[in-house]
C-alpha cells in the first residue's frame, strides 16, 4: 500500500499561537508542530527533529541523541501540551460522534456509561444552593487531564490518544495522572482517618 504523506503545516500565524509556542524559536516550534501532528511510534522525535531543520550533516545516533534531548526541554514539553489541547478540541466532532455511536447501540458493555456520560454533560443536575463568586487560575496540565479522562470515558483507544497528544505528550500527562491519583489517595487516607473531635452537649 502506498505511504499517504502528512497533511502540509500550515503557516506560521502569530496571532494563533499560545504562550508556550510563542518562547520558542521557528525551528523549535516546527519540532512540536511535528511531533504533534505527524505519525507517532519510533523514531517520532529524530524525523520531527530533522524536519525541523536540524542536524542536517549529524550522524544518525547523534541526531536521536540531540531529538531526545530537545524533547525534554521544559519550553518545549509545555509547548507539545499547548499543541496537543488544539489537536484534542479539532478532534470533539470525532468523539462526539464515538460517544453517539455507543448511545445508539445499547447491547454494547458501555452503552449505559455513555448514555448517563453525555446527560452529564450535557445537562448537569443543578444541586447548588447560594451563588459564589470565586475566582480561579486554569492550571494547564491540570485541563489537560480532565481532557484526557473525558476522552477515555467515551471509549477512545490508546492509539488515538498517542494520535492526539503524541507519544511523548502523552507520557508526561499519564505520569502527571499518576501523580495526582496518588495526591488524591493520600488526602482520602487522611480523612479516612481523622479521629472525631465533636463532643455531645
Amino acid at each position: 500500500m502506498k505511504a499517504v504523506a502528512p497533511p502540509a503545516l500550515p503557516e506560521e500565524n502569530w496571532a494563533e499561537l499560545g504562550p508556550a509556542m510563542k518562547a520558542l524559536n521557528e525551528r523549535q516550534r516546527e519540532f512540536v508542530r511535528h511531533l504533534v501532528k505527524d505519525k507517532p511510534g519510533y523514531g517520532a522525535l529524530t524525523r520531527a527533529y530533522r524536519k525541523a531543520g536540524y542536524g542536517k550533516n549529524s550522524r544518525a545516533a547523534t541526531l536521536s541523541k540531540e531529538a531526545h534531548h530537545m524533547s525534554r526541554d521544559e519550553r518545549i514539553i509545555a509547548a507539545i501540551a499547548e499543541e496537543s489541547r488544539k489537536v484534542v478540541r479539532m478532534g470533539h466532532p470525532e468523539i462526539v460522534a464515538a460517544a453517539f455511536n455507543l448511545v445508539r447501540s445499547p447491547e454494547h458493555r458501555d452503552h449505559g456509561k455513555a448514555v448517563f456520560g453525555l446527560l452529564d454533560r450535557l445537562d448537569p443536575v443543578q444541586t447548588k444552593h447560594s451563588i459564589d463568586v470565586t475566582h480561579r487560575t486554569i492550571d494547564p496540565d491540570q485541563e489537560a487531564l480532565e481532557e484526557l479522562r473525558a476522552a477515555r470515558k467515551l471509549g477512545a483507544t490508546r492509539e488515538k490518544l498517542v494520535e492526539l497528544y503524541g507519544a511523548n505528550g502523552l507520557d508526561r500527562l499519564e505520569a502527571l495522572e499518576a501523580i495526582d491519583n496518588a495526591r488524591r489517595a493520600d488526602a482520602a487516607k487522611i480523612i479516612e482517618h481523622q479521629p472525631e473531635t465533636g463532643h455531645d452537649q
